[in-house]
């Protein structure tokens, strides 16, 4: 944006508001400077390029060629390719020269990253920079900072002399541009924990776990060691919106109370670090293990065309990691570019086994107009097995349409008895299935359960190693878009829940509720029992609400309707459908004994709601008026009321 210089009462100086505009003009025909074409590699020749060798053939290539990888990331049909022979083949070719009249040659490149696989400008016939692939196939943006050679006349070589592994380059769209780059140098993130931001915004949830500044998604690494519950988090460090991913990291010794920690595992090797889980390594199985303290294992995706799993490992309580392999893959990719990711690692006690669960997109065999596979959108679990955390052997595929990321997988006892236990595996979006694992594969009823009715929760993740029986998971409440009310924080994670397989009148079912940590956060209680709804309001009345964990129960043969209003937020019961309805969004919850139960999360930015003692749960963002404290029932017949205020669980 440029400032336009503002005339006030009418005594603006005529000679600065016409120095003013011309600046202006001046500035905006500097910015509004076209970009200028050098090659598009569109036609069916190279034209004026000079061709040498038998790399690039005698025209651009369409895509891929055969036994090549699907390359993707160029512009049109055409590109260089000089995978045509294979990457035996060497050669080069050069541009005629052209003049530099912009600030940035910007370019699109692909494949090896050797010195001799480049794009190379040349200034009086010798080099003076040089950009190589990423041994990937994907095309990415890349650019020159050609400013000091503007005005004088200079070529672009395009050069393939590697006749070994990722011996080949891709190459398409030359341009000049005025346009400063936009791709993002992993080099410039730094690990940190904002310590010039405090937690006092309008608002910051007082119940849900934020980053200090800027952007999260995913929870990732969840684990339990010494103490400390470990979350980490998916993280852009450098903005409000999604981009950079980085694992963030905060710790908490009851789940409830959180200290943000600087970033854990960052950018590396021109990819980002996708989600994965965090286990311990108690029978120092990697071998790095120091004195008593036991290692942290963080497994992760990195998100580097094509994706590849990789491992990194604590020694200092998850203080610092250190990448294992310098970050190279323990598990490959599977054949599916970027449609692979979000490791779960566990050890498995009876096979002796480490295991991990992956999700892998499916392709199907037909292919696009360019010759690449065309994807379907389902996805399927691949089971690995391990003995020793670096090399990884398939064992099975579990194949479901609703699979979709961000996997987890956990053994819970049914009905709290351990001599009965079955495995729950879950996806991002919560779609799950019980059934039994015998360490290589596993099978279920195919009965498909949904572990959250609201439109909010996603890629929930459980604490690995939890000291007390309990397996607890956290979601993130997608779509909390507080930068559109000015917060310098985006998103937020859901409150901490127990998952528990109970049987009901349907079958086994997955069952969650609030932790008991919770109430350390109460500071008053308000109890209504057996009230009829006519006489709560003056008692409701004197009750000023911020945050507030608030139950009701009712029978709704004499109750009928009830409508429950909670700052603002109106979650109604229709008792001829036997729902809980908040803006659409349907909860189902028969009387149970004649009863119809609900407790209710309501933070600054959300409200959660548990019916029946969590056999349903929706999870939704929310941003209650902050002047509105007030809580009201309507509907006739008697209810009872348990009513807690909570204090922040931020200093």
């Amino acid at each position: 944006m440029i400032a336009v210089p503002r005339l006030t009462k009418g005594k603006m100086v005529m000679g600065r508001y016409v120095a003013g505009m011309a600046a202006i003009v001046m500035a905006m025909s500097v910015s509004a400077a076209p970009d200028l074409l050098v090659a598009d590699f569109e036609g069916g020749s190279y034209g004026a390029w000079k061709v040498e060798g038998t790399a690039f053939g005698t025209a651009p290539a369409k895509g891929a060629f055969a036994r090549q990888q699907p390359v993707s990331g160029f512009k049109g049909e055409g590109l260089v390719n000089t995978f045509k022979d294979g990457d035996r083949s060497i050669g080069s070719l050069t541009s005629p020269e052209f003049e530099v009249k912009r600030t940035y040659i910007a370019f699109l490149i692909g494949g090896g990253s050797h010195r001799n696989t480049a794009i190379k400008l040349l200034v009086d016939g010798k080099e003076a920079l040089s950009m190589s692939g990423n041994n990937n196939e994907t095309l990415v943006s890349k650019t020159f900072d050609v400013r000091d050679f503007k005005g004088k006349n200079v070529q672009l070589r395009i050069v393939d002399q590697q006749r070994n592994r990722w011996g080949h380059v891709n190459v398409d769209q030359i341009v000049q541009t005025d346009a400063k780059p936009t791709s993002v140098d992993d080099k410039a993130i730094v690990a940190t924990d904002y310590p010039e931001m405090d937690y006092n915004q309008k608002y910051r949830p007082g119940l849900h776990f934020t980053s200090k500044k800027n952007w999260l998604n995913d929870p990732n690494g969840m684990m339990y060691y010494d103490g400390e519950y470990h979350l980490f988090f998916q993280h852009n460090p450098k903005g409000n919106k999604w981009g950079n991913m980085t694992w963030g990291h905060a710790v908490s010794k009851d789940m409830v109370r959180w200290e943000q920690l600087p970033h854990a595992i960052l950018p590396y090797g021109g990819g980002t670090i996708f989600s994965g889980t965090g286990a311990v390594d108690h029978n120092n199985t990697l071998g790095k293990q120091k004195g008593d303290t036991k290692t942290l294992l963080a497994c992760f995706t990195l998100a580097k065309r094509p994706f590849y799993q990789a491992l990194a490992y604590s020694t200092d309580k998850g203080r610092t990691f250190e990448l294992l392999n310098e970050g190279k893959a323990v598990v490959p990719n599977q054949g599916i570019d970027r449609g692979e990711r979000d490791p779960k690692i566990f050890w498995h006690e009876e096979s002796k086994k480490w295991v991990m669960i992956l999700w892998v997109k499916k392709a199907i065999t037909d292919k696009d107009r360019r010759g690449r596979s065309r994807l379907s959108s389902p996805g399927k679990v691949r089971f690995f097995t391990s003995d020793n955390l670096t090399d990884w052997t398939v064992a099975s595929d579990f194949d479901r349409d609703w699979v979709f990321e961000c996997m987890d997988f956990v053994h819970l006892p049914v009905d709290g008895d351990e001599n009965n236990k079955k495995w729950l595996l879950f996806d991002a979006s919560f779609d799950y299935e019980i059934g039994d694992f015998d360490g290589q594969a596993f099978t279920t009823d195919k009965k498909v359960g949904l572990g959250d009715f609201g439109p909010n929760y996603y890629a929930a993740q459980t604490f690995n190693n939890s000291p007390d029986g309990r397996t607890v998971v956290i979601g993130w409440m997608r779509k909390s878009e507080f930068n559109k009310v000015g917060m310098p924080f985006n998103q937020q994670m859901s409150f901490p829940t127990t998952m528990e397989l109970r049987t009901t009148p349907d079958g086994v079912k997955l069952f969650r509720w609030p932790i008991k940590e919770i109430e350390s956060l109460y500071t008053e209680k308000h109890d209504f029992e057996n009230r009829p709804i006519a006489e709560l309001a003056d008692a409701l009345r004197g009750i000023d609400a911020d945050l507030i964990d608030a139950s009701i129960a009712f029978d709704p043969k004499k109750t009928g309707n009830v409508e429950w209003n909670l700052r603002g937020l109106k979650v109604a019961y229709n008792a001829d459908n036997q729902q809980f309805i908040y803006k659409g969004s349907r909860l189902a919850a028969p009387p149970v004994n004649g009863k119809v139960k609900l407790r209710v999360l309501v933070d600054r930015g959300s409200i959660e709601l548990f019916a029946n003692d969590g056999a349903a749960v929706a999870t939704h963002f929310a941003l209650p008026d902050p002047k509105n404290r007030s809580i009201s029932v309507s509907g006739s017949g008697s209810v009872s009321l348990v009513i807690n205020g909570l204090k922040s669980s931020w200093p």
